[in-house]
């Protein structure tokens, strides 16, 4: 068996709110140089289940998780 090539994403973390409940979350947005411009997204918290509107500078590619301090306290 070949391995296949791992594609290897850049991306930065950042952290968002939920509208609704503010229970913060990261997703993984992808980084990339040169100019940013903000893209419009929604993004579901993994608390209440709904969905919120965020402004990020590009396209997210790794969604929603919980800081690790949120996860380990509940």
């Amino acid at each position: 068996m070949v391995p296949q090539p791992q594609l290897k994403l850049d991306y930065v973390v950042m952290t968002v709110s939920c509208g609704n409940c503010q229970q913060e979350q990261l997703v993984h947005v992808q980084a990339r140089a040169g100019t940013w411009s903000t893209a419009h997204q929604s993004v579901e918290c993994l608390r209440c289940g709904e969905y919120c509107e965020v402004i990020l500078p590009d396209a997210i590619i790794g969604r929603p998780f919980l800081p690790r301090d949120i996860s380990s306290a509940q």
